[in-house]
Parts: structure tokens; sequence; C-alpha cells
């Protein structure tokens, strides 16, 4: 099931520096209004403990048609972001989402994102970042290299930049970033 909501051309820009804080803004381009969740996954899903930060402001939360909100995130954050849509876990859990490994990385441990429909398809999606490969799913079958697909965990992109760009197609937002 989609997601209906559409924002085709609009992106998430993250030019992150190691020490700054990443400023999301969030902007609903749906026809209704969406609740959108910051959601921390170190120690938990992932296994990045030492070194990552804990989104620690209040939830975007609900976001009206053609409006948006601003999120602070900690530089250093391992986390996801999603549309609560009434059947999301805490976590976004058996729903389609974005998943960043924002900490300071390393060889063994590289920044990366990617879109997971591991758990279940809800909504379209896209993550580009310059100079890195682009990810986009827009169904259930999109193909591994695009989106985790159903019940697989292998890695996808690898960052080797600081600037991503996420494009969210018929989901509920856009997101860009400053460093404060």
């Amino acid at each position: 099931m989609k997601f209906s909501v559409a924002a085709a051309a609009t992106a998430l820009v993250l030019a992150s520096s190691a020490s700054a804080n990443h400023v999301f803004t969030l902007n609903n381009r749906c026809g209704n209004a969406v609740n959108a969740v910051v959601a921390d996954t170190r120690c938990g899903f992932s296994p990045r403990c030492a070194g990552a930060s804990s989104f620690t402001g209040a939830q975007p939360g609900n976001i009206a048609a053609g409006t948006s909100k601003t999120v602070t995130i900690p530089s250093n954050w391992v986390g996801r972001i999603f549309n609560q849509n009434g059947k999301c876990g805490a976590k976004g859990d058996g729903c389609s989402l974005t998943e960043f490994n924002l900490d300071t990385g390393n060889n063994f441990t590289p920044q990366s994102y990617d879109i997971s429909n591991i758990q279940g398809f809800t909504q379209s999606l896209q993550i580009s970042s310059p100079g890195c490969d682009t990810v986009t799913c827009r169904n259930a079958n999109c193909g591994c290299t695009n989106a985790f697909p159903v019940g697989v965990s292998t890695p996808l992109a690898v960052v080797t930049t600081s600037q991503f760009v996420l494009v969210v197609l018929e989901m509920f937002l856009s997101l860009s970033h400053s460093a404060l």
C-alpha cells in the first residue's frame, strides 16, 4: 500500500560537518497531514554505540498539508525518519523508512544511508548523495540495489561524502540540512 503523498522534486540536503548539528526541514507536500517521526537506532537496530548521539529534541509530529517543520539532529546521530501512519512501531517497525548512520564512521563502520522495506513496504522513497549511489524505491519489489527488500538485510550504500539528498516520492516530507 502506498502512502499517497507527492513530493517528487523535494529534497533533504545534509551538508554535514563533524562537529555541527544537523537542521532538518520537513516539508509536507501532500494533500493531508502526516506524522513525521525521528527515531534513534544506536545500540538497538544498529550496533553503533560509542560516539553515536541520541535525538533528544521534540518530535516533529503532525505536519499539516503544504507546511513544514524543522528538527535539530545531533551531528553523530544514528537513526531513522519515517511517517507514523498508525501501523508502524515506535522505531518504524513494519513500515518503509530511511536510515542514516551519521556518526564519525571509519573503514569498518562507514557513514551510510539506505531505504529499508525489510519489515514492510508502506511508501515510495529516494535517497541520493553527490558522488554516491542514488537509491529509489517505488514499490515492494524495487530490487535490492535500491532498497533493502522485505526480509533482507545486506548493505546498500556507503557514504563517501558528507552531503546527502533525500527525495521523498509519494511519502510525506522532504528534508533540508544546515549546520548550526
